[in-house]
């Protein structure tokens, strides 16, 4: 269950930076859920991931990077749980990350798939050029980039968008550590 509660941009960034972490959305505070043991699982192989890519193709990336986004409400911070930022994208947006050229979101039980999506959709409409949603327990990822809203890839395909250019990420690979004792 996401515990939400109203207050100011100042009430939100005198916060401390600590688990469980916030985001702030359109005048309310918002607490992320507490990953459990698979989503953690899959955070590790999509680091894996995208330090491999971010060799091959340079950028950055990083988990729950906490990330400004300037709208016609104001400023708003949201903490993906994984992003990449492309080469020669701005990374800052004063003290925190700009929008990334990725986002992805990693669903955990308690969390509705429709809140997850309407995230991502956010992502889309304020910068991000992808953004992925992970669903551990049907092992599917939901694509939304600049061809896709919410298609969802199966364990037996591969992962890849133009917003990253090469990437290439085969889902058995991806979810078989879901498998590991």
């Amino acid at each position: 269950m996401v515990t939400r509660y109203r207050a100011t941009v100042d009430e939100y960034l005198a916060l401390p930076e600590e688990p469980p972490y916030l985001e702030y959305v359109d005048g309310e505070i918002l607490q992320k859920a507490i990953p459990d043991w698979d989503h953690g699982q899959l955070v590790k192989q999509l680091t894996l991931w995208s330090w491999r890519y971010d060799q091959q193709a340079g950028g950055n990336s990083g988990p729950e990077i906490r990330v400004q986004f300037t709208t016609e409400r104001g400023k708003q911070y949201r903490l993906p749980d994984y992003g990449y930022w492309a080469p020669g994208r701005p990374r800052r947006a004063g003290k925190f990350a700009a929008p990334p050229t990725l986002a992805v979101e990693i669903r955990s039980p308690d969390e509705p798939m429709r809140d997850q999506r309407e995230k991502c959709r956010y992502y889309r409409a304020n910068g991000v050029d992808a953004a992925w949603l992970v669903d551990p327990e049907s092992r599917t990822i939901e694509v939304f980039d600049a061809d896709r809203d919410g298609v969802a890839l199966r364990e037996d395909d591969t992962l890849e968008s133009p917003a990253l250019p090469g990437f290439a990420l085969p889902l058995k690979e991806l979810f078989a550590v879901l498998d590991q004792e």
